[in-house]
């Protein structure tokens, strides 16, 4: 009998221990065996001269631009760029303002720029534009922060070239430009060629064949704003070593933003005279310089990076209609199963639920957007993911005899957790991601990664502690470790700089695991508590932000870059912006419709589910839950993607609640191997009877002390 109940306190006691050890080394393993590649170079300018020609709708290489790059193969740098101003859909005239401000900038309809007398016609509307809905654009950063002229050809280049008053000294049309040979007056010349074709192929041609000056060619936005997004491309000649190019601000090779741009000619354009040293960035500029990834260059390279990042835009959107029908044809199998009573195959079909996000972000382990039929291959790959770890969570399920529900939720952190410990190498190219072509943050966890992650690490975690609260010896305190480890892994996994990035997720999900860990304590909830709590989360993030801010400029994160921002004083517009974003993502017909499905099913599952599914198969359900609507909502309210995270969260809490109960019905034996449950699971008659909760005082039964007598515990 001794032996047997020791061998019963085993798992929850050594064994708990040595796991978490474990996979603590495993962790650190990760976090050391990141790969460390060799960092790309920066760009440095070392010509006097820099003219740069801004090109509509370009999005690819045209026959002169294959020649230019093949003939300059040598010292020629590449890649594309993201063009788009603050809204999506703008003209190219937000490209030039954008340039010219190192911040995103809206132009409203103010599309045709007019240049009188050397000033920006309509510059006022301009700077109202940049500014209406808590826009923190600078108007005039780039021209501002030159300590010598800046030369615009064309009016487009006049908005970026344009001093804070509105004002272009050294201004001249695409004509006189020509007329005067293409005659450099500036250490700076930016120049509009208009759209992609015989004009602009003329101009880059002459500007490719001058020596001593640095030519960079890129898109600057599309000519109809109606053109679907793309990324443009971008080229710079005059380099001394050829190379993709690349910055911190993307962390991504072969792709850099508008801002970048600026921020390489601001450096460029402070120097204080020939020979001089580079300048700083300048404050109000979002972002970095340029760097290359050096390796030898040719048409055939930019290509294949424009095929790339438009698969990553387009293609995955097949991925997502795929996904969405597979989904819907295995919820009518899952239906049908249900109404036959064919509980083990219903089962089946929780399992594939519960592990689907995980199977949309696995897809990036391989570079499946370098194929030739990048939406089959994604949609395949996919799937693929999706059924192998389902067959994982079942085995799991069977060998630890944990619902399939959470065996799923495990694989799923592990999933998300090795992804974080290694620097997020498949982020970029998972389905989970936001598209390119939006021009977001280009590295770490989204929004919706974020919600696909919490939500399954708090099953984990409420079911961990369930396990140490309905022992027969409940160990309360384990149970309090086991969710703040699991929170905490989570939220620094979410959170840090060189992992998930996220800002809003850190602010989300601490005082729920908080909170959760406050519940299973046995301690009162009260209002002091959880005002702690919120500090606690401040706390958090603000610790994240600054650590990550002393790394100085241009190894921030977002994050660091934020605390910057509240150093300058400017960081209110940001709060209220992503707060005001957050908002019309919600009160958007497709946000109402979402929150009033949304608020149905949490119904279904605190009303109908929760009661089906008793204590001793998952006693701390009724607070994870709590715990998992509380992530869905904070996460819908402080983070821009709003109604993302509340579709994400609600979806993987109803996929856990409905797993949870097809085990029940399936008559899956208990864990702890209660004779009782696994004799009426055998015989296919399920017992409602509910073991004791020790979540709540009142569910305590008596224990039996040396006398035989029941005494109150």
């Amino acid at each position: 009998m001794a032996a047997d109940v020791a061998r019963r306190r085993w798992p929850l006691g050594r064994w708990t221990t040595v796991l978490v050890l474990a996979l603590g080394a495993v962790f650190v393993l990760l976090r050391v065996a990141v790969p460390t590649d060799d960092p790309p170079t920066p760009t440095t300018i070392y010509t006097s001269q820099v003219v740069v020609v801004g090109v509509e709708g370009m999005t690819g290489l045209d026959a002169a631009d294959r020649a230019v790059v093949t003939a300059h193969a040598g010292d020629v740098q590449a890649g594309t760029i993201a063009t788009r101003g603050r809204y999506r859909g703008a003209c190219a005239a937000a490209g030039w303002t954008t340039l010219g401000a190192g911040r995103r900038a809206a132009v409203a309809s103010l599309c045709d720029p007019r240049v009188v007398d050397g000033q920006i016609a309509d510059w006022p509307a301009r700077v109202a534009a940049a500014e209406a809905r808590f826009g923190d654009v600078r108007m005039g950063t780039l021209a501002g922060s030159a300590s010598g002229c800046v030369a615009a050809v064309g009016p487009g280049a006049a908005l970026a070239a344009a001093r804070p008053d509105g004002s272009v000294p050294d201004y001249r049309t695409l004509a006189q430009f020509s007329a005067d040979g293409q005659r450099l007056t500036c250490p700076l010349t930016l120049v509009d060629a208009g759209p992609q074709g015989a004009t602009s192929d003329r101009l880059v041609r002459a500007l490719a064949a001058r020596s001593g000056v640095t030519t960079i060619v890129t898109g600057i936005g599309p000519v109809d704003p109606a053109d679907r997004e793309e990324l443009g491309v971008i080229y710079r000649l005059g380099t001394t070593l050829p190379g993709v190019l690349t910055s911190d601000s993307t962390r991504r090779e072969g792709v850099v933003d508008l801002t970048d741009l600026t921020a390489t000619l601001a450096v460029f354009a402070g120097r204080t005279g020939p020979g001089g040293a580079d300048a700083a960035v300048p404050d109000g500029v979002d972002g970095s310089p340029l760097q290359v990834d050096e390796q030898p260059m040719s048409p055939a390279v930019v290509d294949t990076l424009v095929h790339r990042f438009d698969a990553l835009s387009y293609a995955v959107i097949t991925g997502y209609l795929a996904n969405g029908a597979i989904g819907a044809l295995i919820l009518a199998a899952i239906v049908v199963a249900a109404v036959r009573r064919v509980w083990r195959l219903v089962r089946v079909g929780g399992a594939i639920a519960c592990v689907w996000t995980a199977g949309m972000m696995l897809p990036g382990a391989f570079p499946w957007y370098d194929a030739a039929h990048p939406a089959l291959v994604l949609t395949v790959a996919s799937l693929g993911w999706t059924l192998a770890l389902a067959a994982a969570s079942l085995a799991l399920a069977r060998w630890t005899r944990w619902p399939v529900a959470v065996a799923g939720a495990a694989l799923t952190v592990a999933a998300f957790t090795v992804e974080a410990a290694l620097g997020g190498p498949m982020e970029p190219g998972s389905m989970l991601n936001s598209r390119p072509v939006y021009g977001g943050r280009w590295y770490g966890f989204g929004n919706v990664t974020f919600a696909a992650y919490a939500v399954p690490a708090l099953v984990l975690a409420g079911y961990l502690a369930h396990r140490f609260l309905h022992h027969h010896r409940p160990h309360r305190a384990a149970a309090v470790v086991a969710v703040a480890l699991v929170g905490a892994l989570q939220i620094v996994c979410e959170g840090w700089p060189t992992m998930g990035t996220d800002f809003g997720g850190v602010i989300a999900m601490t005082p729920v695991v908080l909170w959760l860990a406050l519940v299973v304590s046995g301690l009162r909830v009260t209002w002091r508590k959880l005002l702690l709590i919120a500090v606690a989360a401040v706390v958090a993030i603000t610790a994240i932000s600054v650590l990550d801010w002393l790394r100085g400029p241009g190894k921030r994160s977002h994050l660091g870059n934020f605390v910057q921002r509240v150093i300058d004083g400017d960081a209110s517009s940001v709060v209220i912006r992503k707060a005001v974003t957050s908002v019309q993502t919600m009160i958007s017909p497709l946000g109402i419709g979402s929150l009033l499905i949304g608020a149905a099913l949490w119904v279904i599952i605190f009303r109908v589910l929760l009661p089906r599914i008793p204590a001793d198969r998952y006693g701390t359900l009724r607070p994870t839950m709590i715990a998992v609507l509380g992530v869905a909502v904070l996460g819908t309210v402080l983070n821009d993607g709003g109604i993302s995270v509340w579709l994400v969260g609600t979806a993987a809490a109803v996929a856990a609640a409905f797993g949870l109960a097809f085990d029940e019905l399936a008559g899956v034996p208990l864990p702890a191997g209660n004779p009782e449950r696994s004799r009426a699971a055998r015989s296919g008659s399920p017992v409602h009877r509910t073991a004791p909760d020790p979540l709540h005082r009142h569910d305590r039964q008596p224990r039996r002390g040396r006398s035989g007598r029941g005494r109150d515990r």
